[in-house]
């Protein structure tokens, strides 16, 4: 069973293995964006987008809908997807939330009892949206979950917005819907654009921007990273390594390792519903063991009853629990774990 101890914490350490990080890649058409992706070790390429034709020994998966999508999703949790693949390259975000949206409407439940509508405005109260932004979110956050590196592509547009004055102004941003690039941009650990830029000799080269200004999106978490990089694979390993390694001068080797690290492990994965449900009711038997039949009737029982309308509702039972509300039962175990090492009064 999944448990948490904070007197064992441990300083956290910044890991130079890139494999463990998520990035967002927008930019103009034919920048690179996706050939630079296929480099990413081990890589599969989830092909919402088709434009992979010309980039030789890419492994692509294509993706036509929100169903097929999911299928991925659930094939990577094979032990054989984990020798595969080590990165999972989203082209383009733009196209699979839009799919996502499309999933939603089409589960969607009507007024007249059926199934589908045309639009996620027909939702009623606007929950549609949210729905969208759930399902999305979970689908890509699972991703990371599992442990696999995580590219993610759009395109760019040059948007119009409004600051607090009422002066309008243009930016740079990714032509993903805002509910989505949010979702995007702060899962990632870098966002960077990519520009055809052409220098003061005429020769045309393409930059991967890494520090966001007035006029463009983009931004890291690591330090040092620099405002700019010819774009390619190794030039972006090499950027960050070297803003790891500057970082580390500063704050302390010890804080850096070389390990893999994936801060979104999902720990509820560990938790078993059958085996918390037996361990539970061990546990009640343990109590009922270990009293007279008039202790536990008027010290214990009533205090089991408190754990578990404090976790299920008022008036629900244990045994009642769907394998749903598994983190409720864990937090009922861990408290029924306590009451049976409490002495009755």
């Amino acid at each position: 069973m999944a448990d948490i101890d904070i007197f064992s914490i441990q300083p956290h350490q910044v890991s130079r293995d890139l494999r463990g990080y998520s990035v967002f890649f927008y930019g103009g058409w034919k920048t690179g964006k996706t050939t630079i992706a296929s480099k990413f070790p081990n890589a599969l390429l989830l092909a919402f987008e088709k434009g992979y034709n010309a980039l030789a020994g890419v492994r692509p998966q294509p993706i036509n809908s929100w169903a097929e999508f999911k299928k991925v999703l659930r094939q990577l949790k094979d032990a054989r997807a984990k020798e595969m693949f080590e990165t999972i390259i989203i082209d383009t975000a733009d196209i699979a939330y839009d799919y996502c949206t499309k999933y939603i409407c089409d589960n969607a439940q009507r007024s007249d009892g059926g199934y589908g509508v045309d639009s996620i405005s027909d939702i009623p109260f606007g929950k549609g949206y949210g729905m969208v932004e759930k399902e999305f979110d979970t689908a890509l956050r699972s991703i990371v979950q599992m442990d696999y590196g995580l590219v993610i592509i759009s395109h760019e547009t040059d948007k119009t917005f409004t600051d607090e004055s009422g002066n309008q102004y243009n930016k740079i941003v990714p032509t993903l819907d805002k509910r989505a690039n949010n979702i995007c941009a702060r899962m990632c650990d870098i966002v960077g654009y990519s520009r055809a830029v052409t220098d003061k000799d005429g020769n045309l080269t393409t930059k991967l921007f890494m520090r966001g200004t007035p006029r463009y999106e983009a931004g890291s978490r690591f330090k040092y990273t620099p405002d700019f990089i010819d774009f390619s694979y190794e030039n972006l390993v090499n950027a960050i390594a070297t803003a790891i390694d500057k970082q580390a001068e500063e704050d302390g080797a010890q804080y850096f390792t070389d390990t893999r690290k994936n801060a979104y492990e999902d720990t509820t994965k560990d938790l078993n519903f059958d085996e918390l449900m037996k361990g539970c009711n061990e546990l009640i038997k343990v109590m009922i063991d270990n009293n007279s039949e008039e202790v536990f009737k008027d010290f214990y029982q009533p205090r089991i009853v408190q754990i578990t309308d404090r976790y299920l509702g008022r008036g629900q039972k244990m045994s009642q629990c769907s394998r749903e509300q598994v983190e409720a039962l864990s937090l009922i175990y861990d408290d029924l774990l306590l009451l049976s090492k409490t002495e009755a009064e």
